[in-house]
Formats: structure tokens, sequence, C-alpha cells
């Protein structure tokens, strides 16, 4: 984990830095959650389970309206909001920190998945379907579906989010490259 990093374009750390970094882009960008399930504390400005929800049914998780971000985008500077260099002056600081959200901007911290970015090649950056009995069965006072919701990101190939009666857990497994990422793969020369 202590190794140096030799890559095209430079890495400026360590390999811990590097599986750091990418265990942050893939979790921030495919951990979702169904919309509505969690809020922001106003005081401490930290999440927390809202008090009234409800998980929709199964033909409600199906859209990916229903479906959100559970972290905040990662800007590029490698952060989730914009700070200002120590030591400038605080009429400079304003135009500073406008100028970073113009160029960089801060999205909203529970959008909706279908208002991401698609993938070249597709309408969509995400991909949810039904899987197993959609029938609806009587239990006591209502109805329960057995049903499977599945949320598969197109973006980062391995990442998938299932939802099953009341329940859901997102994972990952792939090889941490972003579809449409370019590797740099330089070719050997020719045996002399």
């Amino acid at each position: 984990m202590n190794a140096e990093i030799d890559s095209c374009p430079p890495f400026p750390g360590k390999e811990r830095h590097l599986l750091r970094a990418t265990v942050a882009r893939i979790t921030h960008a495919t951990e979702i959650c169904p919309k509505g399930l969690y809020e922001i504390d106003e005081e401490t400005q930290e999440i927390k389970p809202a008090e009234e929800y409800s998980l929709p049914g199964v033909d409600e998780l199906k859209s990916l309206e229903v479906w959100a971000h559970r972290h905040p985008n990662i800007l590029k500077a490698g952060r989730c909001s914009h700070t200002a260099p120590e030591g400038i002056a605080e009429d400079a600081l304003e135009e500073f920190l406008a100028k970073q959200a113009e160029d960089d901007k801060v999205e909203e911290r529970f959008r909706a998945l279908n208002e991401d970015t698609p993938v070249v090649g597709s309408e969509t950056a995400w991909i949810s379907r039904v899987c197993g009995d959609t029938q609806g069965y009587s239990k006591g006072e209502g109805t329960v579906s057995y049903a499977t919701n599945v949320i598969r990101s197109l973006r980062w190939p391995g990442a998938v989010t299932v939802s099953k009666s009341g329940a859901f857990c997102s994972i990952y497994v792939g090889d941490g490259i972003k579809r449409g990422d370019q590797s740099y793969s330089p070719v050997e020369p020719p045996e002399v």
C-alpha cells in the first residue's frame, strides 16, 4: 500500500491514496437510496433518516425518479465543497468562491437518478428492472409483493442496488474503471 504510483497522467500519492480516491469516486456515484428516506439536519447539516417515511411499492421503485444519490458529488478539486485559500481578503473571498461555484457546480444532495448525464450510447445512466414474482398477495390488512427491484449503473459496470420487501442494498463488484474512461495501455515495441 506504500508503493509509488507510476502512471500517465501522474498521480501525486501512494497506492493507498489512489485506492481511497477510487473507492470514494465509486461510492459517491453509485450508493443510492429511495428519495425522501434521508434529509439534512438544519442545525448540524448532517444526513439523518426522515421521521415519517414509508418505502414505496415495487411498481413505484421501478422508476428512476424515485431513487436518489445518497452522497454529494465530488468536485474537480477532489472535495465535496468549495474552500478558499488561507490569507485571502474578504472582498476577494466572495468573488473567488463565486468563480469556483460557476466553474465546478455543486449538485443537489439527493438528486434523482434520472437527472444523471446519460452514458454515451444509451439514453440513461441507470437501468431499472423488476425480477421475481410481481403478483400482490394479501397479508394482514394490506398486500405484499415478493418481487425484487434491481437498479444497475451503466457508468460504473458492476454497481447494483437491489430492493425487496422494504430493504435495499448497494454493492459494487467491478474493476474500478468508469465506462468510457480512457485507459493508458502502451503497446510494447516489436522485437529487434
